[in-house]
C-alpha cells in the first residue's frame, strides 16, 4: 500500500482540449473483465480516453496534486492527462450508484503500450451480486465492505483516503493541523514531519511525511515511528529512493513516503 483540484469526479469541471504532438502512438478500444484488482489504462497528454463502467458513476477520489483531469456523464468517465503524467502513473477511485468501486491506474502511453481510446469495463460478478441484493428482504442484515473508522483498520484506511485522494473529513474525528510541519525525526538520514492529526474518542491517527536525506536507497523501520499507545503503523512505501538528482526524480517523489500511525486516544 501524493491544490486547486476537484476531489469528486465531474463536479462541473471544464475540460480543456489541448493539442499535443509530443508522442505519436495509435489508440485502441478495449473490453476488460474486472478481476477484483487495479485496472490499468493508458493515456496520452492532450488526448481524451473514455472509460465505460457497468453502472452510473456517483463519484470518486483522485490525489490532490494530480496530472489528470476528469469529467463524467452517466456511466462514462472522460480522462485527460497533462505532461506531468509518468510511466508509473497515478491512481483514482471510481464509485458507482450501486455501491461498487474500482481502482483505476492511469499510465502514460508509449509505442509499446498505445493510448486507450475507449475502455469498456465489464463486471459480471458485481452485476450478479447487485441482482441478488434486489431479491433480499429489506430487513436482512447487511455486512459492510470496510471496517468503520472507530476500528484500527478503518481509521487507517480513512487516513489514506484523506492524504492520497483529498478526502476532507472522517466521521467521529476532528482533523487538527496545529502541529503541521513540526519535525518528529531528523537523524541526518531522513526527516519526518507531521502533516495532520485525527483526534477521536478512542483512537488518534497521525499522518507523517518523510524524506530521504541520503544519496542511497534506505528502508524505513516501522519501529522508528512508534509512539506511546501505538496500535498500527503503515506506509505508502517502505523503501525510499536516494535524494533526487534531476527534475524527473524530484517529480516522481520516490525519495518521500507517507507514514500512518494509529494510537490509543491521549488522556
Amino acid at each position: 500500500m501524493r491544490l486547486a483540484i476537484t476531489n469528486y469526479l465531474g463536479l462541473g469541471a471544464a475540460i480543456a482540449w489541448v493539442l499535443s504532438a509530443s508522442l505519436s502512438v495509435p489508440a485502441y478500444a478495449r473490453d476488460l473483465e474486472y478481476a477484483g484488482s487495479e485496472v490499468e489504462v493508458r493515456v496520452l497528454p492532450g488526448e481524451p480516453t473514455q472509460m465505460q463502467f457497468p453502472g452510473s458513476i456517483s463519484g470518486g477520489y483522485k490525489k490532490k496534486l494530480s496530472a489528470i483531469s476528469i469529467d463524467r456523464k452517466g456511466s462514462d468517465l472522460i480522462i485527460f492527462a497533462n505532461e506531468g503524467i509518468s510511466e508509473a502513473g497515478e491512481s483514482l477511485i471510481v464509485r458507482l450508484d450501486d455501491g461498487r468501486s474500482y481502482s483505476i491506474r492511469t499510465k502514460r502511453a508509449s509505442q509499446e503500450h498505445p493510448r486507450d481510446d475507449i475502455v469498456r469495463l465489464n463486471d459480471q460478478h458485481g452485476a450478479m451480486i447487485a441482482a441478488s441484493d434486489e431479491e433480499e428482504p429489506q430487513t436482512k442484515d447487511r455486512q459492510f465492505q470496510y471496517a468503520p473508522p472507530n476500528q484500527v483498520s478503518g481509521l487507517m484506511r480513512e487516513m489514506m483516503l484523506m492524504a492520497e485522494f483529498g478526502k476532507t473529513s472522517v466521521a467521529g474525528y476532528r482533523v487538527s493541523e496545529t502541529y503541521r510541519g513540526e519535525t518528529v525525526l531528523n537523524d541526518g538520514t531522513m526527516v519526518a514531519k507531521i502533516d495532520k492529526i485525527l483526534i477521536g474518542p478512542n483512537l488518534w491517527g497521525y499522518v507523517i511525511e518523510t524524506q530521504n536525506m541520503l544519496d542511497q536507497t534506505q528502508r524505513l523501520n516501522p519501529a522508528s515511528f512508534r509512539i506511546d499507545g501505538t496500535r498500527a503503523v503503515a506506509a505508502d512505501r517502505w523503501e525510499l529512493a536516494p535524494r533526487p538528482l534531476n527534475v524527473e526524480e524530484q517529480i516522481s517523489g520516490k525519495d518521500k513516503a507517507r507514514i500512518y500511525v494509529v494510537t490509543r486516544a491521549k488522556q
